[in-house]
Order: C-alpha cells, then sequence, then structure tokens
C-alpha cells in the first residue's frame, strides 16, 4: 500500500533576480490560469484532464509555453470542479434564512474560484530536481516555461526529507511557493492493524486531545492560541506563533502514537464547527478562528496512515450532550466542562464523555462491525 507525504523547504538561498524572476512566472501563472477558469465554466461538458487538448490550452495567448498553459489549464480544471463538488455543502444559516425569506434557493451557483498567485503545480517535464555537489543538496531546474527562462534555484534538506529521499520515490509533480517549495514522496506502508487499542479523540481548545482511555492531551493549547491573538495578523510574529501551534499539534500527536498500539482512531468531523457562531462572545469567535481543528485532525489522519491504524471520523451531533450510560441526551447535561446526566445522574468530565461517544457512535454504525472484539464502552464506563 502506497500512501503520499510531502515536506517543505525554504528557497530563501536564491538570489534577489532570481526571485524576480520566479515572480514574474508565478504572477503570469495566475493569469493563465484564472482565463482557463473562465473557459471551463463556460464550457462544464469539460470535466478531465485526458479532455483538456493543444487546442484549448492554447488559447491563452501568455508568452508561456505550452506545456505551462497545460499544467495552468489542468490547475484551473481542478479548482473549476472543486467549486462545482462544494455546490453541495451544507448551507450555513444566514443562508437558510435568506432563502426562508425569499421563498426561493439562491445559493446553488457555485463560487467562482480565483488563482492569487500563492503557487504553481508544475510537472517533471517543466521542473526537475537535481542533486547538487556543493554547498547545496539540491537544485531546482525550471526549463521549458518560456522566453528562454532557463533558473536554477538552490535547496537544503532538513532530517524528514533526508528519510525519504532515501528510501521513497519522489513524485512527478513539484508544487512551488513563492517562499518554498513542496517535494512529493510515494511511502509504502504495509496493511492496516488487525489487532490494538480502539480509541474515540475529542478535539477541544482546553484539552487538545481527549481519549476514550481517559487521557488529556495537549493541555497547554490555549495558552498558544491567546499567543497567536496578541500578534498583528499577517506579522512576523503572527507567522511565529501560527508555526509554535502547528509544532505543538504535530509534536503530541506524534507522542501520543509513539505511546500507544492503536488499530482504530474515531474522531468528530468538525466541518461546519463555526456555523452559528455570531451567537457566540467575540472573544469566544475571536479565539475558535485561531483554532486550527482540522489541520489536528489532518495530522492524526497522517499518523494513523503511517502507523497502519484505521482512521474513522463521525457526525459530532450532541456528542458531548448524550449519557454514555443511559443515552439520555438534553442541552443541560452539560455544563461547561463537567457533564451530569439529569436522568440517571451519571457524571464525568464533558470532554471524556464525547470521546466516549465519538468511538460508540462508529462501533454501533453499519463500519463498525469488523472491529466490534469486546464490550469497550461499558468496560471503560465501569
Amino acid at each position: 500500500m502506497k500512501i503520499i507525504r510531502s515536506s517543505k523547504t525554504t528557497i530563501k538561498f536564491a538570489t534577489q533576480r532570481k526571485r524576480e524572476i520566479l515572480n514574474k512566472i508565478m504572477d503570469e501563472y495566475a493569469v493563465v490560469v484564472n482565463f482557463f477558469i473562465d473557459y471551463f465554466r463556460e464550457h462544464p461538458e469539460i470535466k478531465s484532464n485526458s479532455q483538456i487538448t493543444a487546442a484549448i490550452y492554447n488559447l491563452s495567448d501568455s508568452w508561456f509555453t505550452a506545456r505551462m498553459k497545460q499544467c495552468a489549464a489542468r490547475e484551473a480544471l481542478d479548482m473549476t470542479m472543486g467549486a462545482k463538488n462544494n455546490n453541495n455543502r451544507k448551507k450555513s444559516i444566514d443562508e437558510r434564512e435568506v432563502e426562508e425569506l425569499l421563498g426561493e434557493e439562491v445559493f446553488n451557483e457555485p463560487v467562482k474560484p480565483k488563482h492569487y498567485g500563492l503557487r504553481m503545480i508544475l510537472s517533471s517535464q517543466i521542473v526537475r530536481i537535481e542533486v547538487s555537489n556543493n554547498s547545496f543538496d539540491l537544485w531546482l531546474v525550471f526549463s521549458s516555461v518560456g522566453e528562454g527562462i532557463k533558473l536554477y534555484i538552490p535547496l537544503k534538506k532538513h532530517r524528514q526529507m533526508n528519510k525519504w529521499f532515501s528510501t521513497e520515490t519522489m513524485s512527478n509533480s513539484i508544487t512551488i511557493f513563492r517562499e518554498s517549495v513542496q517535494l512529493s514522496f510515494e511511502v509504502q506502508i504495509k496493511e492496516k492493524k488487525k489487532e490494538g487499542v480502539l480509541v474515540g479523540i475529542d478535539s477541544g481548545i482546553n484539552h487538545l486531545m481527549t481519549t476514550s482511555e481517559k487521557k488529556f492531551l495537549g493541555n497547554e493549547i490555549k495558552p498558544l492560541i491567546n499567543r497567536i491573538k496578541t500578534r498583528f495578523q499577517g506579522s512576523k510574529a503572527y507567522k511565529r506563533a501560527k508555526k509554535t501551534l502547528s509544532y505543538y499539534l504535530h509534536k503530541t500527536v506524534k507522542d501520543y502514537f509513539e505511546k500507544k498500539d492503536l488499530r482504530l482512531v474515531v474522531v468528530e468531523k468538525l466541518r461546519d464547527l463555526k456555523q452559528g457562531k455570531k451567537n457566540k462572545s467575540k472573544e469566544f469567535r475571536k479565539t475558535l478562528s485561531n483554532w486550527n481543528y482540522r489541520e489536528l485532525l489532518e495530522i492524526i489522519r497522517m499518523r494513523c496512515e503511517e502507523n497502519r491504524v484505521s482512521f474513522r471520523a463521525v457526525n459530532p451531533y450532541k456528542t458531548s450532550q448524550k449519557c454514555p450510560l443511559c443515552t439520555h441526551t438534553e442541552r443541560e447535561n452539560r455544563n461547561k466542562e463537567e457533564f451530569k446526566c439529569l436522568k440517571c445522574g451519571y457524571s464525568e468530565q464533558a470532554d471524556y464523555v464525547g470521546s466516549l461517544n465519538i468511538l460508540h457512535r462508529f462501533l454501533i454504525g453499519p463500519y463498525g462491525a469488523d472491529f466490534k472484539t469486546e464490550p469497550i464502552l461499558s468496560n471503560t464506563i465501569g
């Protein structure tokens, strides 16, 4: 079984002249991608890369080569199709209220995507990696760009990249950012584990991860979020604080996986967490906007893949309000960090109750049968 893993390295060692050329390429790339986004929106019958012919990508009058135009057209199609797929998203509370007032659906039109020139996804026909024999480890080489441009950007490898370079196969495509380069590798792993611990994980702000084993992990998450809130958005201090938070997420998840022999991890689908936030306090909304829970769930998913652990996500609906003992569900069962069932009197820490319900919700579902090896929930509570 193969999984894809990516690793970034900085381009800070490039000269100012080289950075200016790279910025010129990326500016033009954004123009070409946006041109093709308009074209594909006008021609919805084009749905796959195989339908992008030379006659189509040569419609652009850019100074790019045909190969560069083809890469831009493919990214434009991916963005256009992604916007169409998002048409089935769950509508926000505000959108539903507007439609109820108007008596018709007005939020079905996909949002038009826009490329801002922040990245390029280029094939090996345009960029390649060469091993360096001087003070740098690698060279990122651009060819077939256009206007006779041939660009060499020096790169240095880090520990993780060194590991993958020596054991794994590098992907044919390379993602270029204005400040960094992202390389992807095909990592070979074994089949999923058949034995091990089954665990539910509740993600939160006071405790980053609360598990169904009653482990409270990442208890320093809130001070790190508060540090981000005090920094001016976009400043160097803000970016450093965000990077520190990201490092803390990675370290917390890594340490947990190294200590546990896991077979299954179940989390909440927190995609719509910010819906209805207008009813919450301004301070809470600011905290929520700086809590990168999507990154946390992605880190957990990747760690599961690397460690041959099955990863599942369930609907979070009222997981912190349902009693895991008698199943009575009521909002008043939870009071901040405390849970007490108003029917049977069962009491516990609220995030722990949520983690129990997350695991149980998957196990009683149609896809949980293969993992039912013992009455885990009753044993945990008892």
